[in-house]
């Protein structure tokens, strides 16, 4: 027998709890509380996103949430998403109670599209969310390079050529300290890149204050962000347009396998190199560092995931997402 309640925080040790659960269910996704207080922080005010428990016999067995999509513009969609403990995963039952506890949060609402997700390893719960109607939409490979013994020399001369087209690669560390933009810039950018990243339904452009505030994120390492910019472009300023970047994010709790958030590049620089010379020098970096691995994901037909693969990066079980029509 399951039940269901909002989780209410008031102590860090709630949340330590909830993140304690999480962690058992996704043992090589480990988080930090204080990455779920900044994500929790981040929240549009004018957004539903409610967590809650699920118990059994007084403990705490599953940790979840649902929440109206604020990265999407498609009316009467919510998602929910929960991790229980490994020993609970294969139920069944819990999915259901879950599911059904959800539905009914949210029925003065009306919802008519609910999504969610999981991992193909998952194969019980992809079993039951096709049982129950769950139509899979997009496929996201996760795929991890050991950095250990990189070989460089494959790629040799592919740093150069880019540098010899006038391309210059430069952590934003570096660029934001001659740059008095680089926030506006690197959001324009990040429009761009995102409107060609594929998603499920069509993105929405984030408010500009709500995107600085994505900086205060504990993650953020500005010494792993690597820059690509074309000074011949300088119609905001001598700085130099930015065409690009790779993204490196620290994890505290996992602090040798560090994570890729998003590798791009404007339209207009594309089929040049670019990518591939910003990971490579995104690879020296996290080596120099004490890294041992980096992990990123990709949907199963974007491009870059050609690129992880050149690099040798090793898939291992793909994300999926899902949408029920209501």
């Amino acid at each position: 027998m399951f039940t269901i309640r909002p989780f209410r925080p008031i102590t860090e040790e709630d949340y330590a709890a909830l993140v304690a659960v999480y962690n058992a269910a996704w043992p090589d996704e480990l988080s930090t509380t204080a990455s779920w207080r900044f994500h929790e922080s981040r929240w549009p005010e004018d957004k539903l996103r409610q967590r809650f428990v699920v118990e059994s016999d007084g403990q705490m067995i599953a940790e979840g949430a649902y929440m109206q999509p604020f990265w999407v513009n498609v009316p009467g969609k919510y998602v929910y998403g929960y991790s229980p403990l490994p020993a609970y995963e294969e139920r069944t039952d819990l999915h259901q109670t879950i599911y059904d506890y959800v539905l009914a949060q949210l029925a003065e609402r009306k919802p008519t599209v609910l999504g969610t997700d999981t991992r193909e390893d998952r194969t019980v719960r992809m079993k039951w969310l096709a049982d129950q109607g769950f139509v899979a939409r997009m496929r996201f490979p996760v795929s991890e390079l050991d950095i250990t013994n990189f070989d460089f020399s494959r790629f040799n001369g592919a740093q150069d050529r880019v540098a010899a087209a006038g391309i210059k690669i430069v952590p934003l560390a570096e660029v934001r300290e001659g740059d008095p933009r680089w926030m506006e810039k690197l959001y324009e950018m990040f429009w761009e890149i995102e409107q060609d990243v594929p998603h499920i339904d069509p993105p929405v452009k984030e408010p500009y204050d709500e995107y600085v505030k994505g900086y205060e994120n504990p993650n953020f390492w500005p010494e792993g962000w690597f820059m690509a910019i074309d000074p011949t472009l300088d119609v905001n300023g001598p700085s130099g347009e930015y065409v690009g970047v790779s993204m490196l994010a620290k994890n505290p709790a996992m602090p040798q396998r560090l994570n890729t958030w998003l590798t791009g590049v404007l339209r207009s620089h594309r089929r040049k190199g670019i990518a591939l010379a910003m990971k490579l020098r995104a690879i020296e970096f996290a080596i120099q560092n004490g890294g041992t691995a980096i992990r990123t994901d990709n949907e199963e037909n974007n491009p870059m995931l050609g690129i992880n693969k050149m690099l040798g990066f090793v898939e291992i079980p793909a994300g999926v997402d899902f949408d029920k029509q209501l």
